[in-house]
């Protein structure tokens, strides 16, 4: 676990831009959608009052931040695992981590360990500028901003889970880079990261709670901003706990299967 730590966090640190790029980016996906508010309406006390029609909250740009910081760190964990082994096949070193003495649990536990450090890091440090910048900052240092992150890193354990999912179809498929857009730009629309879940059509709401950033973002909101939770701060807890006992196991054994079936094949190594 420290042996994957060390490695990708030098390779990290080499690259600032990265760092930087990652902290800047939930302020990018928050004025985006504040700059079309503004076009259509004139003015963002129209924004805020047309908005608090759906949310029920006039603070539409600290509502999109918060979405969009909580969506940047979990998009993060997601793809990170897969990515990473997408990273070593590239390069060509991915047979040897497969033949090293080591279970899937510990590479995966090293780079959950890498993942989390650095996406909290810059998660935590980006909120704070952005917060800063736009005048949140009194929100963000409030008692509820430790609670909010509480139900944010319960719903990483499922994410960790689905990580090992899409490292198993890494394997499988060998470019999942088109496969990785097309799953992050649908995500972004059902998660409620712009707006609430609840302006989605109720199927599309079915699907929105299955995954487990739309409940983090939702939750994390209800708390800050004393909006509605997806169901009740109970129910919404019981689905993350249980998606934390599911994702997990359901990941692991796609991905010993896809391997071993990889493994067979010799087409570990093939990119």
């Amino acid at each position: 676990m420290k042996a994957v730590f060390k490695a990708r966090y030098k390779i990290y640190v080499r690259y600032p831009g990265w760092a930087l790029l990652n902290i800047v980016f939930p302020l990018f996906l928050t004025v985006i959608p504040v700059f079309l508010a503004f076009g259509v309406t004139g003015s963002m006390e129209t924004t805020n009052l047309i908005f608090s029609r759906y949310a029920k909250t006039e603070d539409f740009v600290f509502y999109v931040l918060l979405g969009s910081t909580v969506w940047s760190l979990s998009s993060m964990i997601m793809w990170d695992f897969g990515m990473w082994l997408y990273e070593e096949m590239e390069i060509g070193t991915l047979e040897q981590i497969f033949l090293a003495p080591v279970h899937t649990i510990e590479l995966l536990l090293g780079s959950i360990l890498y993942t989390l450090v650095i996406s909290l890091i810059n998660s935590i440090g980006g909120v704070l500028i952005a917060s800063a910048l736009l005048g949140y900052l009194h929100i963000v240092l409030s008692p509820r901003f430790l609670l909010a992150l509480m139900i944010i890193l319960l719903g990483f354990i499922p994410l960790f889970g689905m990580s090992l999912f899409f490292g198993a179809i890494v394997l499988r498929i060998k470019e999942p880079w088109a496969f990785f857009n097309f799953l992050t730009a649908l995500l972004v629309y059902i998660s409620g990261v712009f707006y609430p879940l609840a302006v989605l059509p109720p199927s599309v709401r079915v699907i929105a709670i299955l995954f487990p950033a739309a409940i983090q973002i939702a939750d994390a909101r209800a708390i800050m901003l004393d909006v509605e939770y997806v169901f009740s701060p109970l129910i919404d807890t019981l689905l993350l706990i249980s998606y934390a006992l599911v994702w997990p196991l359901f990941g692991l054994i796609m991905f010993e299967k896809i391997k071993y079936e990889a493994r067979k094949r010799g087409s570990i190594g093939a990119y």
